[in-house]
């Protein structure tokens, strides 16, 4: 639990499980008093001064926000699509009405968007997107896949990514998160490489990448200290971007103090700055960065690592949007340079070689990728509903030459 002392927050959390409450329940807690104030007033006056209630009269429940108040689970497709359909269902018997009483023209109407949401670039009110992996597979008909990758002396991590990968079966506590899960994995890495850079995300309240993450679901906001327990829901967890937040800085400040080899090199993204163990003087090109996702901060700290003697580059990813970054920077490296992605999980886990895609692709068409990407629906740009497909079917012409 820790010393409950300590905490120096404005937050209302629970001691024991760091459960911060929303502001609902702490609007219910302050409020408390009052609430119980009015209530018994307006009971005495109805039911004993102005007698217009009965004493024995049920008194309604309050439904006040409380810690225990789960949280309201968003509408299935389905009830979507069911919600969508009575509303045309309606909209269009007012319109049969509307026209045998006025002189309508439908052929005109119907040339504009009737609907709050156009169907062909929404899926129930939201963003509609293809299958971003479908790319992939057309960049691997140009460079097929390897099991195994060419000696490397650097990795580049994205971190979310990996703290979504490794679960914290038993581990109890967040410290013990860290030494048994998190410390062996990174270990695993250094043991090929004299370099480590561990790249995380940031999280803006005004990001375009909002509506993507709230397809993700909403979890419950938590205090993160060393000796807190880890919560039952780990995915839950980690859909709160706060929660996200506190423990990659969490993770970072643990990584640095196990870290004691001196003869490798380890940087860590802290927000728009960079730590370093042992310290590397030349970090310029990487800090301040202002870079939101580490998606394109990789690749920053991928153009970095050959003006140290790094020529042989790994990134790890399960991003499609990693890659299609990666094949259009990499002609900016020195011919010398590869860059290999270490892409997917489990048995569709493979290296993929981007400095080949990208010779396959030619300059063009490889610095054009990101645009193609984005046409063709990625996370902040609709795609055509039943037509997502046929983009990324014309993706084997695009990528041939």
């Amino acid at each position: 639990m820790g010393n409950p002392f300590e905490e120096e927050s404005q937050d209302l959390l629970i001691l024991d499980s760091k459960d911060i409450a929303g502001p609902a329940a702490v609007e219910t807690v302050l409020n408390a008093k009052k609430i119980g104030q009015e209530q018994f007033e307006a009971f005495t006056r109805e039911c004993l001064l102005d007698t217009t209630k009965a004493v024995d009269d049920p008194i309604p429940r309050n439904k006040l926000k409380v810690f225990s108040t789960s949280t309201p689970r968003s509408k299935s497709k389905g009830q979507q699509q069911l919600i969508s359909v009575k509303n045309d269902h309606d909209f269009f018997a007012r319109m049969y009405i509307g026209c045998q009483t006025r002189d309508g023209n439908l052929e005109d109407f119907f040339r504009h968007e009737n609907q709050a949401c156009p169907p062909a670039l929404s899926d129930g009110g939201n963003l509609f997107t293809g299958t971003k992996s479908d790319l992939i597979t057309c960049l691997e008909e140009i460079s097929d896949a390897k099991t195994e990758t060419h000696v490397t002396t650097c990795v580049v991590l994205d971190g979310a990514a990996i703290v979504q990968m490794l679960k914290p079966a038993a581990s109890k506590t967040f410290e013990e998160y860290a030494h048994q899960m998190f410390f062996p994995y990174i270990s695993t890495k250094m043991q090929t490489v004299s370099r480590l850079d561990l790249i995380w995300d940031t999280y803006l309240a005004d990001s375009l990448k909002g509506s993507t993450r709230a397809k993700r679901g909403q979890g419950v906001r938590r205090r993160l200290v060393a000796a807190a327990a880890i919560p039952g829901n780990w995915q839950n967890f980690l859909r709160v971007d706060s929660n996200k937040t506190e423990l990659f800085k969490f993770l970072s400040t643990a990584l640095l103090e196990w870290f004691d080899q001196e003869d490798k090199q380890l940087i860590i993204t802290d927000g728009e700055a960079v730590l370093s163990k042992p310290l590397l003087p030349d970090l310029t090109s990487l800090d301040p960065c202002n870079h939101e996702e580490a998606d394109s901060r990789m690749l920053l700290h991928a153009s970095h690592a050959p003006k140290h003697g790094h020529h042989s580059i790994v990134i790890r990813t399960v991003d499609t949007d990693v890659v299609v970054l990666a094949v259009s920077v990499v002609q900016e490296l020195q011919p010398e340079d590869k860059l290999w992605l270490a892409f997917g999980t489990g048995r569709s886990f493979r290296y993929l070689a981007a400095h080949e895609m990208a010779a396959g692709l030619g300059p063009e068409k490889a610095r054009a990728l990101p645009m193609f990407h984005a046409l063709t629906g990625c996370d902040t740009v609709q795609a055509l509903l039943d037509m997502a497909r046929r983009p990324h079917g014309q993706s084997g012409q695009y990528c041939q030459n």
